[in-house]
């Protein structure tokens, strides 16, 4: 987990439409990159970053929804890299998002040394240097709301639902949970959330706390949200956004 004084990257948005997680095209959310760090064209370090870039998706195929990997052996030149798949989404799935986000954090980012970028169902990342300094921070929230004689009552179940998910996924060994609560007779309201599995339970558990705490100020009363951290993410919406998760593999170095 990045130091304390670290600024987060976090994304705030809602998605007005059914995910099909098994066919529809993986969904750009954003991207992130250092433009302070750049490299010049045809360098060890392009040669190594464009060698990462191309295995991440076959490591995705492979049925792994978490990979994390080095190419080149010292600095400057070094590149470390990781994707991360939702854990609810079939392997060809994430295989064909992780390729999206290979190809498209290039197009992006051309020349930066450090970036990370968010579709619906996955992220990748990659940087010169250890996964501990993280880029500008964006957010962008939903405009439907909560009837203001509900929000009261929405905010309390909102809240019992994220730290209900949190709870699940500091238990789980994949880091990945998914629950569900009853609004009134005809809503649910459903929450899902994520940690990358390489970190402790205490780092995962700060990274959700972050996320939970910024809910309130990006999203008050909306209908649904998301929050993206480079080391977890979080999201709730009045429709079944996941799967009952299939089986996964986790890759580290």
């Amino acid at each position: 987990m990045p130091s304390s004084n670290s600024k987060y990257v976090v994304l705030f948005l809602s998605f007005s439409f059914l995910i099909f997680l098994t066919e529809a095209d993986p969904i750009y959310s954003a991207h992130a990159c250092t433009d302070s760090i750049t490299y010049k064209p045809k360098t060890t370090f392009e040669t190594n970053l464009n060698l990462l870039l191309s295995s991440l998706p076959s490591k995705a195929s492979d049925g792994s929804h978490f990979y994390r990997t080095r190419t080149g052996n010292a600095a400057p030149d070094a590149v470390n890299g990781l994707f991360l798949c939702r854990g609810d989404i079939l392997a060809a799935a994430c295989q064909e998002c992780v390729s999206a986000a290979a190809e498209e954090i290039k197009r992006r980012c051309p020349d930066q040394k450090e970036a990370i970028i968010w579709y619906d169902v996955c992220m990748l990342r990659y940087s010169n240097q250890s996964f501990n300094k993280i880029v500008p921070s964006t957010d962008l929230s939903n405009t439907k709301e909560i009837a203001p004689e509900d929000k009261d009552r929405f905010n309390e179940l909102l809240s019992g639902l994220l730290n209900s998910v949190a709870a699940k996924v500091l238990k789980s060994q994949t880091k990945f949970a998914t629950d569900q609560v009853n609004f009134t007779t005809t809503e649910t309201l459903y929450g899902l959330e994520q940690c990358t599995p390489d970190l402790t339970v205490f780092d995962c558990n700060t990274c959700l706390r972050s996320a939970i705490a910024a809910v309130p100020n990006c999203c008050d009363g909306k209908r649904g949200a998301t929050v993206l951290l480079p080391a977890c993410n979080i999201r709730y919406e009045f429709y079944p956004f996941f799967n009952s998760p299939p089986p996964v593999t986790h890759s580290l170095p």
